[in-house]
């Protein structure tokens, strides 16, 4: 949505159009009939439309680009309302009036380029006195949460403030993967949109049941965030998700205990009280079959309850020799308006996902041991699976225009199994690899909750945005697992594995009955905090965003799972921020920022007298943010210097140090420079790029890592996908796009013992949309790494000798979709 400012201009330029209009013409527009028979002479010449029926909004930004005519309107006018197809040749007159049906808007020519939408007068005339201020629709942006949407710039987020702000006007850094990217790119995993963000790799590959990312070079892990509550650790899809947004550095301001690099909250698809049905197939390389289902609409003749079902069924082969993997979602959730200030959100979702592991490969050397990218190093028996419930409740009540109180609720429920052969120790001279055998269940239950109060007022020429809440979460698991390996010396244990002459699943196998469970474990976190933020505007041109947050959080611990002998910290810490943000002109802001937050308890065993200290991080950044023709087109450019202090360490005794002892005494660094830009270039040509410069070092750590780049962070990164559709050259409907994602050299561990390559893969699509009947169906072919380049995208969250996995080569992706 535009700002104030860009308003104010549209108004005043459509404005002086209407006013010039009439003195050209000598006509006092006070009459839509006069002025439409006095213009509509010149719309004689028919036009060729192939506009599907949808949403109301969309239709009519594409009657504005076949037509070149310019509709100005208000966005609540036409917003939840849907339109009818237009197909066949036309006057613009003829198809603006097939698009209008059954809904009470009049139109009104302004000049015979452009036209003004109005609500209809209630009685039967065609005199309207005045026209509310407007906006021009060629240039709107729509609704983020609209089906149809193919906008890849988003103007406003949530997550970095939990109020919905223009990023232009938030003094921090945020990106946001829209659907219509992922959609573009025929995105299946979370990964697949964050390669879209700036400072941001891979730290799990292609491993079937977990994401994990780094950002600004400090792991994440695979709790991220959705709707902004704490999610389970899993490999998310993105079936169910109408855009990924992404705030760097820390946010604990507002959620708590977090790693560093920032925050990656998945925003869900919600509820529309318009119908919309979407099934879509997709095939591929190594037997693919993806199905998905997205099914939404009223419910009930007084509209007041809406439903939105997804459902993904995922079957995949891999590249990998033996390593499949299954997937299904299932995630209704239902939306109840009760009046007009309340409303409650009702979510669930079921997944399960199952599948082989792939550990990698060891590195031999200074990279990556030479064998082919398809060997498999483990047994073909492995096998792992996750099962996850998720509940939510919802309730959101404006007291009035300016305050609104939101509530919610959450549980979560999961189940995962493990089954696994993968080295435990690797000779590089013989290629002979010892294995270990991993089996073991896990369970975990979650709660959470979360009241949230915003309010909006004014106070001595300044304006404000209050934010003031608390939330709390506590979380437990147990753990019943086997851990078998010639180095723990157990009875039996899998065979000898030659990774360059492999044979699988010769003994002497594996004996549950004589090695039984040897690694229990229990653990508990309970965790509350209160935060309060004030987003200030002053001058007109200021923004000045200051608050924080105090955190209580418990850990518990033991290793057994009668809970003996338990472990527990207890931490308490303040997390503030302030930024502060200027726009010396409309379409430029310039920002700084700064951070202290509580990052995480240290559970490490301590030597005797050492006291226990949370984990914390300090933050300092500045950049630019701009925008361009009418908000289709932002980028954005960041400087930050980010440590975290208080990391365990081994203790420099190493008497104590050979006892397990830890000492905290860690310091890590990064800073460097990212940019960031996206969407229209052109009506026809849309884009998303990045780059980033990441400089890592460990300040205060182990001798062994002292000194040392963090693992699987590259110094230089960036990527660029564009999209041209060919509606402007008479071929409506048809759109191709490309795209290159590049990283340069990283290191393979901390140890900095070896590299992975740097690399360039080159991805392309194809597309093509037409209207059959009342459906819109899409054919969409995609290729990625379209010239088949060797490259290796992570080796673990921390980096392993023998866990590099390799990248997927070349991989084709066909789909079929059906819209109505």
């Amino acid at each position: 949505m535009k700002n104030n400012k860009v308003q104010r201009a549209t108004i005043r330029f459509v404005s002086k159009r209407i006013i010039r209009n009439c003195l050209v013409n000598g006509i006092l527009l006070a009459s839509f009939g006069q002025t439409n028979q006095v213009l509509a002479t010149e719309q004689s010449n028919k036009v060729h439309f192939d506009i599907p029926s949808g949403n109301l909004a969309n239709a009519l930004l594409a009657y504005s680009e076949v037509t070149g005519i310019q509709l100005s309107y208000q966005q609540s006018l036409v917003s939840g309302l849907n339109s009818s197809s237009v197909t066949g040749d036309y006057t613009p007159e003829q198809a603006l009036q097939k698009l209008l049906v059954g809904a009470d808007i009049a139109y009104h020519y302004v000049d015979k380029d452009a036209i003004a939408l109005a609500e209809a007068p209630k009685e039967k005339s065609n005199i309207v006195n005045t026209l509310k201020p407007v906006i021009v629709a060629s240039t709107a942006m729509a609704s983020p949460n609209d089906p149809f949407n193919k906008e890849y710039n988003v103007s406003n987020a949530s997550s970095a403030t939990k109020t919905d702000t223009p990023i232009h006007e938030t003094p921090l850094s945020i990106q946001v993967v829209p659907k219509a990217v992922i959609n573009d790119q025929q995105g299946i995993r979370v990964s697949d949109a964050l390669r879209n963000v700036s400072g941001y790799f891979n730290s799990r590959g292609d491993q079937p049941l977990y994401d994990g990312a780094f950002l600004r070079g400090f792991q994440v892990g695979s709790r991220m965030y959705i709707d902004g509550f704490r999610d389970m650790g899993q490999s998310r899809s993105l079936a169910n998700l109408e855009r990924v947004e992404v705030v760097k550095g820390p946010a604990a301001a507002l959620y708590g205990r977090l790693e560093p690099g920032g925050l990656i909250n998945h925003v869900t698809k919600r509820p529309l009280f318009s119908p919309y049905y979407s099934v879509q197939q997709q095939f591929g390389s190594f037997d693919l079959y993806r199905t998905q289902v997205d099914a939404t609409g009223p419910l009930g003749e007084n509209r007041d309850l809406a439903y939105r079902v997804n459902f993904e069924y995922v079957d995949r082969n891999s590249y990998v020799d033996f390593v499949k993997n299954n997937r299904l979602l299932v995630a209704p959730s239902f939306t109840w308006k009760i009046s007009d200030q309340t409303k409650i959100d009702f979510d669930y979702r079921y997944s399960e996902n199952k599948g082989q592991p792939n550990f990698g490969i060891p590195a031999v050397g200074k990279r990556p041991a030479n064998v082919p990218i398809s060997r498999f190093i483990g047994d073909p028996s492995d096998s792992d699976s996750t099962t996850q419930h998720f509940a939510g409740i919802g309730l959101t009540h404006e007291f009035s225009d300016a305050w609104k109180l939101e509530t919610k609720f959450a549980y979560n429920n999961a189940h995962l199994t493990f089954s696994d052969t993968s080295i435990d120790s690797f000779d590089e001279a013989t290629g002979i690899a010892e294995m270990g055998y991993f089996n073991d269940s896990w369970r975990e239950n979650s709660y959470q909750g979360v009241v949230n109060l915003t309010g909006k007022f004014s106070v001595a020429n300044t304006e404000h945005t209050l934010v003031t809440g608390m939330d709390a979460f506590t979380i437990s698991g147990e753990e019943n697992g086997t851990y078998l390996s010639k180095s723990m010396g157990t009875t039996t244990f899998p065979a000898d594995l030659n990774i360059y002459n492999p044979v699988y699943g010769v003994g002497p196998g594996v004996n549950l009955a004589v090695d039984g469970p040897n690694s229990p474990w229990y653990e508990s976190q309970e965790w509350y905090g209160f935060y309060v933020q004030d987003d200030m505007k002053f001058l007109d041109d200021w923004h000045l965003l200051f608050g924080t947050r105090y955190d209580q959080a418990n850990f518990t611990s033991s290793g057994s799972l009668n809970r003996a002998n338990l472990t527990e910290t207890n931490d308490g810490e303040f997390s503030p921020r302030v930024g502060l943000l200027y726009q010396p002109v409309s379409w430029l802001s310039m920002y700084a920022n700064y951070v202290r937050a509580f990052n995480g308890q240290n559970t490490s065993k301590l030597a005797p007298g050492d006291k226990s200290q949370s984990q914390h991080s300090e933050s300092y950044e500045g950049g630019l943010k701009g925008e361009w023709l009418d908000g289709r087109l932002s980028a954005s450019l960041a400087y930050y210097d980010l440590t975290k202090t208080n990391m365990a360490i081994n203790h420099p005794d190493l008497t104590l140090a050979n006892q397990g002892y830890k000492t905290l005494a860690g310091k890590a660094r990064s800073k460097g420079v990212e940019f960031d830009i996206s969407g229209k270039v052109t009506e026809n040509l849309s884009l998303i790029g990045t780059y980033s410069f990441t400089n890592t070092k460990f300040l205060l750590a182990n001798a062994n890592i002292q000194g040392n780049e963090f693992a699987g962070v590259p110094k230089h990164a960036g990527s660029l996908w564009s999209r041209y559709d060919f509606g402007a050259l008479g071929v409506h409907g048809l759109w191709t796009g490309a795209g290159v994602f590049v990283a340069g050299q990283r290191e393979g561990d901390n140890r900095n013992s070896f590299e992975l390559p740097g690399y360039a893969r080159l991805d392309a699509a194809l597309g093509y949309s037409w209207n059959a009947g009342p459906s819109k169906v899409t054919f969409q072919f995609n290729v990625d790494n379209l010239l088949d380049k060797l490259y290796y995208s992570a080796s673990g969250n921390n980096g392993s000798r023998t866990g590099i996995l390799p990248g997927a080569p070349r991989t084709f992706l066909g789909s079929v979709r059906v819209e109505f």
